[in-house]
C-alpha cells in the first residue's frame, strides 16, 4: 500500500446494506472506520445535504491529498472524487482498487 489509505464508512444501524457491507469488508480484512448516523446525525445531514442523497452506506476514502466519497445514488454528478455504486460486491471492488 502507497502511504495511509483510511477508510471511513457512515452507515444506519438498521440498514441491511450497511451490515452486509461492514461484513464483507471484514471479510476482505479492509479496516475501516464506522460512523453511526443514527448516533451521529446532525453529521450524516450535512453528509446527505452535501452529496445530495439519502441512502446509506455511504464510504470515504482518504487518499492523502484527495477524499473520494461513494454513495448509492446522487443527484449530483459524479466525478473523480464522487462515484456511485450499484452493489455491495462492487463497492467492495472501487474501495480494493483504491487500497492496493
Amino acid at each position: 500500500m502507497k502511504g495511509e489509505v483510511g477508510v471511513r464508512i457512515v452507515t444506519l444501524s438498521d440498514c441491511d446494506y450497511c451490515k452486509w457491507l461492514k461484513s464483507e469488508l471484514d471479510g476482505h480484512r479492509i479496516p475501516y472506520t464506522n460512523i453511526d448516523a443514527d448516533i451521529h446525525s446532525g453529521f450524516a445531514e450535512k453528509i446527505e445535504q452535501r452529496f445530495k442523497t439519502e441512502t446509506y452506506p455511504i464510504v470515504f476514502i482518504d487518499l492523502g491529498p484527495e477524499m473520494i466519497a461513494i454513495v448509492p445514488e446522487t443527484e449530483l454528478e459524479t466525478s473523480k472524487t464522487l462515484r456511485t455504486f450499484n452493489t455491495i460486491p462492487e463497492l467492495i471492488g472501487i474501495i480494493k482498487s483504491y487500497i492496493k
